[in-house]
């Protein structure tokens, strides 16, 4: 009887979704056809499931094959399986996907941060996307794993992949208050400087009274803070919707791109 052990697992965590430290991010691990083709013939399986795939071997396979491999290579892609995960992703532009590289040449615990991007104008980048528009347009990125023969045993080794969230300024437009009133927005988001109220705006005969965040904020799916509108010291509002990720839009301001979250308030 086939003895089955695990030698490889890999997590990916998003900034975004990290509502508690441990919490995967919702994307699908897919490995190209190449290294499908090199499971098989290694006799591994995978196990997956949401932000983890995990390489199982056969024992006895795995150590007359691991005698005669000098490298072993895998491709795995970064699949979003939420629709707006490409949006709240901190990239250099909306053509990037990561270019991830895992080598154990030492340690058997990687942590990897995504802060290397492929972009489909660069000559290395085209033909890369090119490849993996076949498998999904959702793609955040693409993980490449190397193990050296001195490594390739079945001690248990470990790969964690993470994402950044995007960081935007938030535009809260306020609707049905008295123009007169003295309104402002508390907010208890830890390291993050007030809002300040900007020039009032008009939509579809409405005019709404604007406030801008000073600095861009982290984009979460979840917060544990709380943003209150104030009428000097009476709240009026006691929990101020969040960003939603669809409502995003970018300007070139300074010759520096301008990311908002647009936030509407009735």
């Amino acid at each position: 009887m086939a003895n089955y052990q695990s030698v490889l697992t890999i997590n990916v965590q998003h900034e975004y979704y990290n509502a508690h430290q441990d919490e995967l991010a919702p994307v699908v691990l897919y490995p190209d056809q190449q290294t499908q083709s090199l499971l098989k013939q290694y006799g591994m399986l995978l196990k997956n499931k949401p932000g983890s795939s995990r390489l199982i071997a056969d024992t006895d396979l795995f150590n007359d094959l691991a005698k005669l491999t000098e490298e072993f290579t895998l491709r795995y892609y970064i699949i979003g399986a939420d629709p707006v995960i490409r949006s709240i992703t901190k990239m250099p532009d909306m053509f990037s996907i990561a270019n991830i590289t895992a080598r154990f040449d030492q340690d058997t615990a990687l942590e990897i941060a995504a802060n290397s991007w492929l972009n489909a104008n660069q000559p290395n980048g085209s033909s890369v996307l090119h490849d993996t528009a076949i498998y999904d347009r959702n793609i955040l990125g693409i993980l490449d794993v190397h193990i050296p023969m001195s490594h390739f045993n079945l001690e248990a080794k470990t790969i964690a992949v993470r994402f950044e969230t995007l960081s935007t300024y938030w535009k809260y437009y306020i609707f049905s208050f008295d123009s007169k009133k003295n309104l402002s927005i508390s907010s208890t988001l830890n390291g993050n400087p007030p809002f300040t109220e900007q020039e009032q705006e008009q939509f579809s005969g409405r005019v709404a009274r604007i406030f801008l965040s000073t600095n861009e904020i982290p984009l979460k799916k979840v917060y544990s803070d709380s943003l209150s509108l104030l009428n000097e010291k009476r709240i009026l509002i006691n929990s101020l919707p969040w960003p939603a990720p669809g409502n995003l839009s970018a300007s070139a301001v300074e010759d520096q791109i301008k990311i908002i979250s647009h936030i509407y308030v009735s």
